[in-house]
C-alpha cells in the first residue's frame, strides 16, 4: 500500500468509511464516487457526503498464500 499514491479510477484503495476499513476499488462516474467489491456477494458502496471517508492509501502489491 501506497499512501502517497494518488488514487485513480479502478484503483484498489484501502479506504475507511465511519471508522470502519474496507479494500475495494474505487471509481467516480457522473460526479458520484464508488466503492466497487470484487466479490460479487458484495454490493457497491456509493460515498455521500453524510459518511465520513478517507482513502488511507493505494493498493501497489499483493501476495497470495499458495495454496
Amino acid at each position: 500500500m501506497d499512501r502517497a499514491e494518488e488514487p485513480r479510477s479502478n484503483s484498489i484503495v484501502l479506504g475507511v468509511i465511519d471508522g470502519d476499513f474496507t479494500v475495494k476499488r474505487i471509481r467516480k462516474k457522473s460526479g458520484e464516487l464508488y466503492l466497487l467489491p470484487d466479490n460479487p456477494d458484495y454490493k457497491p458502496i456509493k460515498i455521500d457526503d453524510n459518511m465520513d471517508f478517507q482513502v488511507w492509501g493505494v493498493v501497489t502489491y499483493v501476495v497470495h498464500k499458495p495454496e
